[in-house]
């Protein structure tokens, strides 16, 4: 595949050379005495001594070293066996310090030479601790070495968990022995630290990815690989690390955690790891039973009490592991059979083949050749594995880099063109831009001429109106209707929306509504009437169009000998409007006593709608403000409405002042309320003012 190139082959031929150099070093030829052939064992109790060993070497059975299971040698789980072995010095030797070498044994022993106690490596029960993968090496005194006798070494071990006892062992003179336990210790407990910093910068590594990118789920999977395999390794050279001895981990907690759980999570977090990769989706079901599986064998692991019980549940806690994997080896043959995944699942499989190949070498070493004093290759398959994914990793960034690059490369040319082609379109827009802003100052000409004076007298009346649009145009329109020079009416309208739409509909409404508002009159109908045919002709006249209308319609009657005058309002969906009475000095919502009998706007067909009538009286000195939604809906920074408790303040408080001083008095207080915040609605207020009308009143006396 591309993905795997020949670069590669250098780095593998390298790590190869390492370690053969390394296998050469260990077994660097010097004099020594082999001692693989000359062992036997007796099974005893933990209250055997040297001297009841000694007592019974008729009863010694020879041994064959390559046998890996002692335990079975001995008479039950957690017992002890006596292996015994003799030698002469030869004359290259003699007179001179030996050390003894057994490259591998398990579990705990002790070791006496000629009868006298030398040392031992693990701890015997209660106590109990192995010397897990260490060279085991003893210093033979010249003092208690026969040097032209036999010699008997005698070594009590304590047999647990498949306990063996490894080929290779030998004496030699002391320097000789010490160099060779030196490299063999190395190459077989603290060898593995070296890839402990590797499999750390991996789980660094992959965690930061899928920091940076939380979608990519394999990282973390990976990541978490790395980290439980870290745990892992620490199995291999436990006798190094602090906590082993005297730091109060019990030796069955340590293995329970730094070997079982482990494994228990490597195996999960690789199922995760290619059900992602390979980009299967997988069901909550599977999720929750994996997650089950990976739990039941943590807590059975930790509730099993001695070590030998640990033992026993070994195949089941197999089988859980095998059933683990199976999940992850589904979702890869899934992939291998879909042309949409295969690529994914064949670098899957690539990466993980130095893994998997080393894993079988391992199997095929120790339990057909029986050969246990090897390091395990399963570990250097595993460091292969890493650096093929992060060759992976970095292919795929490569591709990132190498397109960015190439985009660097063309952005300017493209930038260009790009500019050349946003210029023109700039130009062109800015040519539109200005018509359609002469179309709109035009269409705000219009409707503006088209609307009546915002300043103007009527006998009887102060009326003043504030018409500010959102825009050039609005969806605000007003009128007040006249007769013989006589205020008899007056309306307010909103359109729904903004901008040149609405404005058009304002135009057709207004000419709808007077025309609807004359009729109306010389029919004698109520405002409420007028309104109710408004909406008829409207909705006939506008046609498809979805724009709809709110508004206030006002019908002034004549003036009374008293100076009152009867009005009319009608209300079809806007803000109530205002009453101030100059005799009760109060301000009050002009509404219909039952609100369920006031529904609808207007020029929505199909909808009913019901506008009832109010009717009451203004008096010299009352105030009658209309408004739309513009002036009470306008916020601040802090999205508070204006309101229409401040207008009622504002219209309580100044109603002695003028028909315009009291719109001046709402647009200040609507600029000190907004503090610079835009408005987001067109704006009018109408405020008319009941005046004394004498003229009126000296007609009807006449």
């Amino acid at each position: 595949m591309r993905f795997f190139s020949k670069k590669l082959i250098p780095v593998f031929a390298l790590a190869l050379f390492a370690f053969v150099s390394c296998k050469q070093n260990e077994n660097e030829k010097f004099f020594s005495i082999p001692l693989n052939d000359s062992y036997s064992y007796l099974p005893c109790d933990a209250d055997s001594t040297c001297t009841d060993a000694q007592a019974g070497f008729s009863r010694f059975k020879k041994l064959d070293v390559y046998y890996r299971n002692l335990e079975k040698l001995a008479d039950n789980n957690g017992s002890y066996l006596w292996i015994k072995t003799e030698f002469e010095i030869p004359e290259q030797l003699k007179g001179k310090s030996l050390g003894y070498v057994i490259p591998y044994l398990h579990f705990a022993e002790k070791l006496w030479l000629n009868g006298s106690y030398i040392g031992g490596y693990g701890q015997f029960p209660p106590d109990l601790e192995s010397a897990q993968y260490e060279t085991h090496f003893y210093t033979l005194p010249q003092s208690l070495l026969n040097q032209n006798g036999k010699n008997l070494i005698l070594i009590k071990v304590y047999v647990l968990g498949k306990a063996s006892l490894s080929g290779n062992s030998f004496i030699s003179e002391l320097e000789d022995a010490k160099r060779f336990t030196k490299t063999h210790s190395f190459l077989h407990s603290k060898f593995y630290m070296v890839f402990e910093g590797g499999m750390f910068c991996a789980f660094m590594l992959f965690l930061l990815l899928f920091i940076s990118r939380k979608k990519t789920k394999e990282y973390m999977s990976f990541a978490l690989l790395n980290f439980f395999s870290i745990s892992l390794l620490a199995y291999f050279f436990a006798p190094s690390l602090p906590w082993y001895n005297g730091m109060g981990m019990p030796f069955l907690s340590f293995i329970k955690f730094g070997l079982c759980c482990s494994t228990y999570a490597i195996v999960y977090f690789s199922s995760s790891f290619m059900i992602q990769f390979v980009q299967i989706q997988e069901s909550k079901l599977l999720l929750i039973i994996r997650i089950v599986i990976f739990l039941a064998a943590g807590a059975i692991t930790f509730a099993v009490p001695t070590y030998q019980d640990l033992m026993k549940i070994c195949p089941v806690m197999m089988g859980l592991v095998i059933l683990q994997l199976l999940f992850g080896l589904a979702a890869l043959i899934k992939a291998l059979c879909n042309k949409n995944l295969r690529a994914n699942a064949i670098i899957l499989l690539v990466c993980f083949s130095s893994t998997l190949f080393s894993g079988i070498m391992d199997i095929v070493v120790r339990e057909v050749f029986r050969i246990n004093d090897l390091p395990y290759l399963t570990v250097f398959g595993w460091q292969g594995t890493i650096i093929m994914f992060l060759y992976v990793l970095s292919v795929r960034y490569n591709k990132v880099y190498r397109r960015n690059e190439y985009l660097n490369e063309k952005l300017e040319q493209e930038v260009a063109s790009q500019t050349v082609q946003l210029s023109r379109a700039k130009e062109a827009l800015e040519r539109q831009m200005e018509r359609a802003q002469i179309d709109l100052e035009m269409a705000s000409i219009v409707q503006q001429k088209f609307l009546p004076g915002l300043d103007k007298k009527f006998l009887g009346w102060d009326i003043a109106i504030c018409y500010e649009p959102l825009s050039s145009v609005s969806g605000d329109f007003y009128d007040y209707y006249v007769q013989n020079d006589r205020l008899t009416g007056l309306s307010l309208f909103d359109v729904s929306g903004h901008g040149i739409s609405a404005s058009l509909i304002t135009m057709l409404a207004k000419t709808t509504v007077f025309r609807s508002y004359t009729e109306g009159c010389k029919s004698g109908d109520s405002a409420s009437e007028i309104l109710r045919k408004m909406n008829e002709m409207l909705i006939n006249e506008k046609g498809n169009v979805d724009n709809y209308l709110t508004g206030l319609l006002v019908k002034i009657g004549s003036f009374f000998r008293n100076g009152a005058c009867d009005i009319e309002v009608a209300n079809a969906g806007h803000p109530c409007p205002l009453l101030f009475s100059y005799e009760e000095d109060r301000v009050s919502d002009l509404r219909y006593p039952d609100p369920s009998c006031q529904y609808g706007a207007i020029g929505i067909k199909g909808i009913a709608v019901s506008f009832p009538l109010i009717s009451f009286q203004m008096l010299p000195g009352d105030i009658l403000v209309l408004y739309t939604d513009g002036l009470t809906e306008t916020m601040n920074k802090n999205r508070e409405e204006f309101g229409k408790e401040r207008i009622r303040e504002l219209l309580l408080n100044n109603s002695g002042k003028s028909a315009r001083e009291i719109i001046h008095t709402f647009l200040d207080g609507l600029k000190t309320h907004t503090a610079g915040n835009p408005r987001e609605d067109d704006l009018t207020i109408i405020v008319l003012k009941r005046e004394q009308a004498d003229e009126y009143i000296e007609e009807l006396e006449g």
